[in-house]
This record gives structure tokens, C-alpha cells and sequence, in this order.
């Protein structure tokens, strides 16, 4: 019988293995996420720091220590700073702008990611450069995405227009677009991911979301 991994969802480990084969954290029971919308998810997050040689591997380590718990090749800053209204100030370069604005106003060296917490990821991050963006796969009747997932592990659970990202009343959020597997939120700071939303929902910097099973971190730098 395969054993699920709880941290990256791969669902082919033997049943025998004590450790994930993709990401390589400590194999638990599985929980899925759909369940997790009942009873939350109960197990710690386990993540995977590499220490020298003389430290041994340390596997649970809280997750609010090393919120940027995705591939090491991803040159981003582990120093999280704490969500702050964004400053607008004409005449910089990021390229967000409020919502319902015909002109383009441009917010202080601000630039929001995704990132994927997913080993082995085709994308490892998306950029988010306009006042909203479609979370999503192409779909031939409907046309391509701002942020594609097509091609991720899991992607079966991604909706064609799943969720919706966007600059509103001077904060980010995101809202379910009629998913069919939904959107949930795990707050910076906290150990496990809340209900599946049924609202928009506010977005600070340093929250993970899973879009289906797929799972991202948002960020602003």
C-alpha cells in the first residue's frame, strides 16, 4: 500500500518507508486536504534545514522559524517582513495598480510572489505584476492564466479558474473563483491551514495557500 507524504503530497511511497522519497520528511498516516476542511490538519509540519557537518538533520523544526520552506535553488530571502499597508507613491517601478483605477498607480518597491513550496516545481515562483491575476490551468474555450499550475504534482485538483488574486482598498486578497476543490489558507505564524474559504479573504505577506493540493507561499518583497 503507497503512503501519501503530508508536507509535498506525493503519493507513492511504500508503505515500508520511513521517509518521504520526493521531499524526504518523516512519513505520518495521510491526511488529505479535503479532509483537513473537517478536522484541520492535526500533524506538525515537518521541513528539512541542512545544517554542517557536525549537526545531525533536524526534522519538525516549527515552521514559523523557516517560513521559505521550499527548494533551496529559489534564491529568496528566508527574512519575512511583516505585512505592511503598501505605500503609493507615483513614479516607482513596480507595476500594481488599485483596483477600479484607469490609471496605473504605482506602489513603493513592493513586488508580491508565489512561490512553490513543491519539489521539483516546473515554475518555482510566479510574479505578480498587475492589480489582480487568475490562479489556474489553461483551458482552450477559455484562454491562458496569469499563474498556470498545469504540469504541477496535483494539478488534477486545480480548476481551470480557480482563484482570483487581487490589489483592493489598499491590501491583497483572494477569493474562490467556484473551484471545485478549493482554496485554503494558512496563515504566517500558524501551524496549520484554516477551513476552505467561502469569502475573500485578506493575504499578508508570509501566508501559505493551497490552491487544490498544490501549495504556495505569498510574499512580498
Amino acid at each position: 500500500m503507497a503512503i501519501t507524504c503530508n508536507l509535498c503530497f506525493y503519493d507513492r511511497n511504500a508503505d515500508k518507508n520511513q521517509f518521504c522519497e520526493i521531499c524526504g520528511s518523516e512519513i505520518r498516516a495521510s491526511t488529505t486536504l479535503f479532509e483537513a476542511q473537517e478536522k484541520g490538519i492535526k500533524d506538525r509540519e515537518a521541513q528539512t534545514f541542512i545544517q554542517s557537518d557536525e549537526e545531525q538533520l533536524n526534522l519538525n523544526h516549527n515552521i514559523n522559524q523557516n517560513i521559505n520552506n521550499y527548494p533551496q535553488k529559489t534564491p529568496v530571502s528566508t527574512n519575512i517582513p511583516t505585512s505592511k499597508t503598501p505605500i503609493v507613491e507615483a513614479g516607482k517601478t513596480a507595476n500594481i495598480s488599485p483596483a477600479n483605477s484607469t490609471n496605473p498607480t504605482l506602489i513603493n518597491g513592493t513586488v508580491p510572489k508565489l512561490i512553490s513550496k513543491q519539489v521539483g516545481a516546473p515554475i518555482t515562483e510566479f510574479i505578480i505584476d498587475s492589480n489582480n491575476a487568475i490562479i489556474g490551468k489553461f483551458n482552450p474555450d477559455i484562454g491562458p492564466v496569469e499563474i498556470d499550475l498545469d504540469g504541477f504534482y496535483g494539478d488534477e485538483t486545480v480548476s481551470s479558474t480557480h482563484a482570483e488574486i487581487s490589489f483592493k482598498n489598499n491590501q491583497w486578497q483572494i477569493k474562490d473563483m467556484g473551484s471545485t476543490n478549493g482554496i485554503y489558507i494558512k496563515p504566517t505564524g500558524q501551524n496549520r491551514f484554516g477551513y476552505r474559504i467561502n469569502k475573500p479573504e485578506i493575504l499578508n505577506s508570509g501566508d501559505e495557500i493551497a490552491i487544490g493540493k498544490i501549495r504556495l507561499l505569498f510574499l512580498i518583497t
